[in-house]
């Protein structure tokens, strides 16, 4: 009996281990798509141009070069994340100016969708350490979130980031379509997909549920609230390290 037990216990310890490594390989196997779309777009706009200006190609080398940075970093996060059993995984501490992080965010979203409005706020700090791989996926999530979940002629999100009591406070508010009340506890669960017309097509519930792993392993917390017909907020806690 208690060689049955141990056989059953490992399988069981090898099993979940298994699924957790997968579940990360999945999750971020999904974010490679907002790069690869953003190359993309640059690419064409480039390629259908009969001419670019010095300013256009400043622009589009920027973002190519960008997002080549993000899909780079990606497939390393990705390489990492199949060695997490041995606990290969780890936070790249590194500098991040938050003011250009978020105008970087701001210039592939409004490249990929002309007409998302996006603005910004921060106060109280420019510079703190964190992944930029992490941030990056967290905030490109919530963007394309945002745009997804709100109606034509009125796509908008602020995103502010202010230092409060020693803890980072990040909050991306849009004027969406809003999320019921009677859903709200569910948002992040894995596959969870919202019940409307704007899920019916490419979703597959991993953003959120994966937007609050991330938050997880950065040692910060996610919440959110939000109004049907006014909009959602998303805020994430992290911890401040300058």
């Amino acid at each position: 009996l208690l060689v049955a037990f141990l056989i059953y216990r490992n399988l069981n310890i090898n099993s979940k281990m298994f699924k957790l490594q997968y579940d990360f390989v999945n999750n971020l196997t999904h974010e490679f798509k907002t790069p690869v779309s953003v190359i993309k777009i640059a690419g064409n706009n480039i390629k259908s141009a009969t001419a670019l200006s010095q300013k256009e190609q400043q622009l589009y080398g920027k973002i190519l070069d960008e997002e080549a940075d993000k899909l780079n970093g990606l497939m390393n996060k990705l390489l990492a994340f199949t060695q997490i059993e041995n606990k290969a995984i780890k936070l790249n501490q590194e500098e991040v100016n938050i003011k250009d992080f978020i105008e970087s965010t701001i210039e592939s979203h409004t490249l990929k969708h002309p007409d998302f409005a996006i603005t910004s706020e921060v106060s109280g700090f420019k510079t703190f350490i964190t992944d930029p791989v992490l941030l990056g996926s967290l905030f490109d999530n919530l963007a394309e979130n945002a745009y997804k979940y709100s109606n034509p002629g009125n796509k908008k999100l602020n995103i502010s980031a202010k230092l409060i009591k020693g803890v980072l406070v990040f909050r991306f508010t849009d004027k969406g379509i809003g999320i019921p009340s009677s859903e709200l506890n569910n948002i992040f669960k894995k596959f969870f997909r919202i019940q409307n017309e704007y899920n019916q097509m490419g979703s597959v519930g991993l953003g959120l549920a994966f937007c609050k792993e991330l938050v997880n392993f950065m040692q910060g917390e996610i919440t959110v609230k939000s109004k049907v017909g006014v909009g959602t907020e998303f805020k994430i806690v992290l911890p401040y390290n300058s």
